[in-house]
């Protein structure tokens, strides 16, 4: 016992400062919401109008009114003195960081919610239905994609189902013992990669050019008649949108694959862009 290095105590850092909702000033934003383009705003009309006044509020949330930095800060405070570790919060709303109103727990934990059967009667469930399928609607303007599926339970399960598509697809062309590569990126989410792998592919992983962009000169010396496809994130964690993401999908295409978009950090490009747009065969986006 004598011979063991002494080792310093642990103790993570601990700072002093008043809760969240104890912050701010009157007037400070995170973030400025653009303005209804006309065109939507003739219409829809007032969005306030969509609300019921049974669930309309009386007034406004007492929300702390704080800009993103000092939101940033504090919450890399209280990691430090949660786990005694820097943690990287990031800004744009990826999978790990979003936040679910409480309404929104309320509705989720509520028995007409949690205690649905898979064998209950239609005729009593048509208030969910007419939210999933709302909820399909909506999610097909924002990305363009002709349908979509909500069996899967978070975003690792949806990278995965994309997997075993892309698998289905070429299997079903004849060339799925042929096409056995999937290329991916550094910055990518690191499922996209693991998943691929799980369904039996081989995975390229791209590194960044001088630029910080995903090199494209290795993508198109890694495509060959071995692609199945491209499964990328893109903004990818660390804020960067691929601008010549459009030329990515191009050549994966032309090498006979298919392109999964993993839309974890889609906050950051609503009303901007869309995966059909981008030339992506498939997408998903992650529950909050």
């Amino acid at each position: 016992m004598k011979d063991l290095p002494k080792v310093r105590d642990y103790h993570s850092p601990v700072w002093s400062e008043p809760i969240i909702m104890e912050m701010g000033r009157k007037g400070e934003r995170g973030m400025l919401v653009p303005e209804t383009e006309k065109e939507i705003a003739s219409r829809v009309g007032e969005a306030s109008s969509l609300i019921t006044e049974k669930i309309r509020r009386k007034e406004s949330p007492g929300l702390p009114e704080v800009g993103q930095p000092q939101v940033l800060r504090h919450f890399l405070h209280l990691s430090q003195m949660c786990l005694g570790m820097e943690t990287n919060i990031d800004a744009e709303g990826t999978a790990t960081m979003k936040y679910s109103p409480k309404v929104n727990e309320a509705l989720v934990r509520s028995p007409e919610m949690a205690e649905i059967h898979p064998c209950q009667d239609e005729g009593t469930v048509q208030g969910i239905l007419e939210i999933i399928y709302s909820l399909d609607l909506f999610m097909r303007e924002i990305s363009g994609m002709d349908r979509f599926t909500f069996q899967p339970p978070g975003g690792s399960m949806a990278t995965f189902t994309n997997a075993n598509i892309l698998r289905a697809f070429h299997a079903d062309n004849g060339e799925g013992a042929q096409r056995d590569e999937v290329i991916t990126t550094i910055f990518s989410h690191p499922c996209n990669a693991a998943t691929s792998a799980t369904a039996g592919f081989k995975v390229i992983t791209l590194m960044p050019a001088k630029d910080g962009y995903p090199d494209f000169d290795a993508l198109k010396a890694a495509v060959s008649l071995r692609t199945a496809g491209l499964m990328i994130t893109n903004p990818e964690d660390t804020g960067i949108y691929n601008p010549r993401i459009k030329e990515f999908t191009d050549v994966v295409h032309e090498a006979g694959g298919l392109c999964f978009y993993d839309q974890a950090n889609g906050n950051g490009i609503l009303g901007i862009t869309r995966a059909k747009e981008a030339g992506f065969d498939a997408c998903h986006f992650p529950p909050p």
